[in-house]
């Protein structure tokens, strides 16, 4: 939403604005996570390489398409804790899991 105080600000996704009040910004499997959620959501500035993108966008997108935004938080939130537990996993293997 235009003008929110957690919304897009200078160039960042409502996501990465998030993490600065909330002291999460050096969470480095936070800060992969931002990187595809801001690939996925603001396209067309090429800032991050971020492969996983377009899955959680897609599946992001048709969530939304079947509720309301209640619904859509309640059935994303199992998402986000997958991409945060594969972040992670990959971040303490070094490489990504398989």
């Amino acid at each position: 939403m235009r003008g929110a105080e957690l919304g897009h600000h200078h160039g960042d996704c409502s996501f990465e604005t998030i993490l600065r009040p909330y002291d999460l910004t050096g969470d480095p499997v936070l800060r992969r996570i931002a990187d595809v959620v801001h690939e996925a959501d603001v396209v067309d500035d090429e800032r991050f390489h971020a492969p996983g993108a377009p899955g959680p966008d897609v599946v992001l997108r048709g969530l939304s398409m079947t509720g309301d935004d209640t619904h859509t938080m309640t059935v994303a939130n199992p998402v986000f804790d997958g991409l945060y537990a594969y972040c992670r996993r990959a971040a303490s293997l070094g490489r990504e899991p398989a």
